[in-house]
C-alpha cells in the first residue's frame, strides 16, 4: 500500500487530477516516461514501438484514472498497465511481422543501467556494448525472468512492487530475478568458455 508523503507524492498528484486538475498528470509522465521506455525498449525491441507503447500505457492511465484508489501504488498501477500493453503489442507483431534481433542498427543507443557512461568516445562505446550484451542475454531468457529484472533494475521496482506489476506472489517475483541472475550468469559463463575454447594456447602460438 502506497502512503503519500508530500504534495507531489503520486497518490496526492492523483487526488487531484481525478478532482479535475488534470494538467497535473504531465508531472507524473515527467516522473515516470523514461524508465518505462526503458522497459519497453527492452522487452520489444525498437524505440519507436517502445515509445508508441509507453504513449498508449500513459494514455490508458488517464483514461482510467477515475477508477484509481489513491491509497494504493500509481507506480505499481502504472508499470502493471505498461506491462499490459507490452505483452499484447508484442503478439501482435508476432502475428505479423518478426520482431527485430536487440541490439540492431539504430536501436543500439541504450547504455547499461545504472552504470553511466563516461565522456569519452571509448567509454560511450564500452557502455553501448555492456548494453548490447545485456540485451542479448535477456532475451535468453524467460518472459517472467526477464521481466522482472528489466523491472527491478530498469525500473527500480522493490521486489514486492514487482509483484503488484506482474500479480505473483512476493516469493515467485523473488525467485525469478534470482533464477534470471543465476541464468545470466551461467550463460555469460559459457560464452566465456566458448571464447577461450577458441583462442590458441599460448604454447601453440610459439611454435613457429
Amino acid at each position: 500500500m502506497f502512503e503519500p508523503t508530500d504534495k507531489n507524492s503520486d497518490a496526492l498528484l492523483m487526488a487531484r487530477i481525478q478532482r479535475g486538475e488534470t494538467e497535473l498528470f504531465s508531472e507524473l509522465v515527467a516522473r515516470y516516461e523514461p524508465a518505462l521506455r526503458r522497459v519497453a525498449r527492452s522487452r520489444l525491441g525498437r524505440t519507436d514501438w517502445a515509445e508508441d507503447i509507453v504513449q498508449e500505457t500513459f494514455l490508458s492511465a488517464f483514461k482510467s484514472r477515475a477508477t484509481f484508489d489513491p491509497q494504493y501504488s500509481f507506480r505499481t498501477w502504472l508499470w502493471t498497465i505498461l506491462l499490459r500493453h507490452c505483452h499484447a503489442h508484442y503478439h501482435r507483431r508476432q502475428r505479423s511481422v518478426p520482431v527485430e534481433p536487440l541490439g540492431s542498427e539504430a536501436e543500439r543507443d541504450v547504455p547499461a543501467p545504472s552504470e553511466p557512461s563516461s565522456g569519452t568516445p571509448l567509454g560511450h562505446l564500452l557502455a553501448k556494448e555492456r548494453a548490447e550484451q545485456l540485451e542479448l542475454l535477456l532475451a535468453q531468457l524467460s518472459l517472467a525472468q526477464a521481466d522482472a529484472l528489466r523491472l527491478r533494475f530498469f525500473g527500480g521496482l522493490k521486489f514486492h512492487e514487482i509483484a503488484d506489476a506482474m500479480q505473483c506472489s512476493l516469493n515467485t517475483a523473488k525467485n525469478r530475478v534470482r533464477t534470471g541472475l543465476e541464468r545470466m550468469a551461467q550463460l555469460l559463463e559459457s560464452a566465456g568458455a566458448s571464447c577461450n575454447a577458441r583462442l590458441p594456447h599460448a604454447s601453440e602460438s610459439n611454435q613457429s
